[in-house]
């Protein structure tokens, strides 16, 4: 095999890793929330599926703290103390929504992306009930993250 062809394979072969690297195991189909507790806003955050972008994922975070990752046709439940609370999101460029939480109401942020020069810029909307539960419909619980490892100190 000629060197340029060698070289074309490997090419082809990392395109695949980065854009497969993307891509989620996402849990079952979404279900609404029945024990959802009555001092808390039920906040569901998805993602629709979109063929551009599809392969990127970022976190999200509320007032800065993360919470999980958000690829594709995903959505996560965060359960808000009453007050507002800022949802934010981070690749080269930062997009945030501020959602007035009242308790025992749902709320639903829907999570896009755009274009970016390197990356992908994400966007975060509130939309209104309607919206949200049609198309959340569509999408798969994205599972916690693993519990971060830490590391010993010896003396």
């Amino acid at each position: 095999m000629s060197s340029r062809r060698l070289l074309y394979a490997a090419l082809a072969t990392g395109a695949m890793a980065v854009l497969l690297s993307g891509c989620a195991t996402l849990g079952p189909a979404y279900t609404p929330d029945a024990n959802a507790p009555r001092d808390k806003g039920t906040v569901y955050v998805y993602r629709p599926k979109a063929f551009g972008g599809g392969a990127i994922s970022y976190t999200v975070s509320a007032n800065g703290t993360e919470l999980s990752s958000l690829p594709a046709g995903g959505y996560f439940v965060y359960y808000a103390t009453p007050g507002e609370t800022e949802f934010s999101a981070k690749t080269e460029a930062k997009t945030s929504v501020t959602v007035d939480v009242k308790p025992g109401q749902t709320y639903y942020v829907q999570g896009t992306i755009g274009m970016g020069v390197f990356v992908g810029h994400p966007h975060l909307t509130q939309v209104t009930s309607d919206v949200g539960a049609k198309e959340i419909a569509s999408c798969k619980l994205v599972p916690p993250a693993a519990p971060k490892a830490v590391a010993k100190t010896g003396s």
